[in-house]
């Protein structure tokens, strides 16, 4: 760390200089990590933007990171399962645009450069950090930046396929509702996404897209399969195989949506038998740790003191 900081002062002498160059660094790299941060989770995009035809490549070039395309190579890496993977994490976590793959992947090589100069900034200005472990901070930063992004999306990830698991019954309903009342099945997911969509907008916002696929030409079958890659929700995968396998054999959808629905409400009661069952055994360690030495000390204490007192 020394020789790195007598590095930099030589080659700035004046130390006013140095400063202005070190807070120089860390205000553009704030900058450009609110700005990256804001692009790539921007909500409008994501809900509102189709992406465009997969078969073209991973890469679009709406965002704010367009410019770079040309520089794809350098940012995002050529193995096409991680490719894939990266890709339906990315649609499970409602960020649907293509770019954001170029988006979440500049991000982490961004983030690889910039951690460690921070790391270096911040062990300059605090000189009681010893500097015998430079180099595993700087492992350490760059390992924050590249698992960073990923735990991120992680938690996006759980958030809305938790929102979505939560709002399927109440859509489902109201879909049995809708098709019962002889409405056909598009103007069935018309309605619940017209009347649900201030309730449950990540699920009437997915069903949005399946109506615009639709009408767009593509298949029904296929618009719900894609419906299940840009969730991963099994309640939504068990939907649509009902009703795929409904259309394919030429039977009522409304028959079929009524008996998923009961199974599904079956489901969920054992789901909830099933927790209240491993409740007992879940509050025995803080029982057994919590009331049972406050039980022994009552029972305990006064015949001690008893014993004492003869």
């Amino acid at each position: 760390m020394e020789y790195v900081v007598d590095l930099i002062r030589v080659s700035v002498s004046d130390d006013r200089v140095f400063l202005g160059l070190v807070f120089g660094a860390m205000f553009i790299l704030i900058v450009v990590i609110i700005m990256l941060l804001t692009e790539a989770f921007n909500p409008v995009r994501r809900r509102y933007k189709r992406e465009i035809n997969a078969e073209g490549g991973y890469l679009g070039t709406i965002g704010f990171l367009e410019k770079l395309h040309k520089h794809q190579s350098v940012f995002v890496p050529s193995n096409k399962p991680l490719l894939d993977r990266t890709s339906y994490r990315l649609h499970y976590a409602g960020l649907h645009l293509k770019s954001n793959l170029l988006n979440y992947f500049a991000i982490k090589v961004i983030l690889m450069v910039l951690l460690p100069i921070l790391m270096i900034i911040v062990m300059f200005f605090i000189p009681s950090i010893k500097s015998n472990y430079f180099f595993d901070r700087i492992i350490v930063a760059v390992g924050l930046g590249y698992l960073g992004p990923s735990i991120v999306l992680d938690v996006l990830i759980k958030k809305r396929q938790k929102i979505i698991q939560r709002a399927f019954p109440d859509v489902l309903d109201m879909l049995v509702i809708c098709c019962e009342a002889g409405l056909s099945l598009d103007a069935a997911l018309q309605k619940v996404t017209k009347e649900m969509g201030n309730s449950h907008p990540e699920l009437t916002s997915e069903l949005q897209l399946v109506i615009a696929e639709t009408r767009a030409g593509i298949e029904r079958h296929t618009a719900l399969r894609r419906l299940v890659e840009r969730t991963g929700v099994d309640s939504i995968r068990g939907l649509v195989s009902a009703l795929t396998q409904s259309m394919r054999f030429g039977t009522n959808v409304a028959e079929s949506l009524r008996v998923f629905a009961e199974e599904l409400r079956d489901k969920r009661t054992q789901s909830a038998e099933e927790i209240a069952s491993k409740l007992g055994v879940k509050l025995l360690f803080p029982l057994a740790t919590c009331l049972l030495p406050a039980f022994l000390m009552v029972v305990l204490v006064p015949a001690l003191l008893s014993f004492k007192h003869l």
